[in-house]
């Protein structure tokens, strides 16, 4: 027994040297196979917080996102650049108290084998403070004016104070909790969902602070004061434009006026609307745009100008005319060379403004086959219609294709 036991003794250096090569052999066949690479990581990182005290605010701001520069073999920097492999990093803040502290930034990776080389930053500075709540009154501030002849009672708020709440500093900061109201064009009555705003003693607003509700609603009755009272403007025109063209459109600005009387009951009897004096659109060929004032009782005023602004649009009724036994020319024969053309004549049809077609003459429109180049025998070819006539389009030949016979003169 103690002769086998020395004899195993004997073999054991031999035995750990062979495992050593196994290992160093099998290392190097991996490593040739799969080597190690050292990379920046592609992808953002960003940096989490931990461990913070509930009654802990941060009032500086901390990096959004990291660099890393990883070792690993290729095949694990496929599943890193794939999203596949988690890569973390964060701060601990526990048992931190309020105060300023410099934390270390610690990485975790998902996956191995994977060795952190280097990140930046390695440290980040953090600065605590304690939570707060503050309640304010909330302030209604508004903005422009109601428009004249209109007036306003008292907003009503569905809450009347707010919390803020926040680090101390911040907290320390707001002035009061507002809402902003913007009458401008106001003529009926508000009913909106307003979001409450925090703001300094220089009426901005100050930041990383909650206000608590965020939203109210502001219900605010508008009303018309007696004596004014808003109209429509009617346009009245007279006249017939030019025969062959059609109005498109006719509008009015402003599209709405506040007339005043001190007789309220004027203004009640009044039907809606006012009409202007009337524009004259005899023989009106295009759109144009005029001033022109309102028509008014002695006793009845505009808040404001009494003149407004007409624009009428006017264009071309477009039609269409067919043209018949149009002759069909040839350009570019050789001089040797003779053209017979089955058919000799087409219908050529037309569209665009009807003053334009009523002007039109038979000799504006040619039809023109281009023989430039072309040899004796018998073709089939497509006509060009020559129209150098703005506006007119053509829909159609008929036929759209002739029979050309070429042969040589004597």
């Amino acid at each position: 027994m103690l002769n086998r036991l020395r004899s195993w003794t004997k073999l054991l250096p031999t035995l750990i040297l062979s495992l050593l090569v196994a290992l160093t052999v099998w290392v190097l066949a991996v490593t040739s196979s799969d080597p190690s690479e050292t990379r920046e990581y592609p992808r953002s990182v960003s940096i989490e917080v931990i461990g913070q005290a509930t009654n802990l605010a941060i009032i500086n701001d901390l990096p959004e996102s990291m660099t890393l520069e990883l070792r690993a073999p290729v095949s694990i920097w496929e599943v890193l650049n794939s999203g596949k492999a988690s890569v973390r990093a964060f701060i601990d803040l526990s048992g931190l108290k309020e105060g300023d502290h410099t934390v270390p930034v610690e990485v975790q990776v998902g996956i191995k084998p994977v060795e952190v080389i280097s990140y930046t930053p390695a440290m980040v500075d953090v600065s605590l403070e304690s939570l707060v709540s503050e309640q304010f009154d909330i302030k209604v501030v508004t903005r422009g004016a109601l428009p004249v002849g209109f007036q306003s009672e008292e907003p009503q708020l569905s809450e009347t104070t707010a919390t803020v709440s926040g680090a101390a500093s911040r907290v320390e900061q707001v002035a009061e909790i507002r809402v902003v109201i913007d009458l401008s064009e106001v003529r009926s009555d508000i009913n909106q969902t307003v979001t409450l705003q925090a703001v300094d003693v220089n009426g901005m607003s100050v930041r990383d602070v909650t206000v608590f509700p965020s939203k109210i609603t502001l219900i605010q009755e508008v009303a018309q004061r007696g004596g004014y009272r808003n109209v429509v403007v009617k346009v009245v025109t007279q006249g017939q434009i030019a025969n062959g063209f059609r109005l498109t459109s006719i509008s009015v600005f402003p599209p709405t006026i506040t007339v005043f009387s001190t007789d309220p009951t004027i203004v009640d009897n009044l039907p809606g609307y006012i009409e202007t004096l009337p524009i004259d659109i005899t023989g009106k060929e295009e759109s144009f745009t005029e001033s022109v004032n309102l028509r008014l009782t002695s006793n009845l005023q505009v808040i404001g100008t009494s003149q407004v602004d007409v624009n009428v649009g006017i264009e071309p009724v477009e039609s269409s005319l067919a043209l018949t036994d149009v002759k069909v020319e040839t350009i570019g024969l050789a001089s040797n060379l003779s053209a017979k053309i089955l058919p000799e004549k087409v219908n050529v049809i037309l569209s665009g403004p009807v003053p334009t077609l009523q002007n039109l003459f038979i000799n504006d429109v040619r039809v023109l086959v281009d023989l430039t180049g072309v040899l004796p025998g018998t073709y089939s070819m497509e006509p060009v219609v020559s129209l150098n006539i703005p506006g007119l389009a053509i829909e159609s030949i008929s036929p759209a294709a002739f029979e050309i016979t070429i042969t040589a003169t004597d």
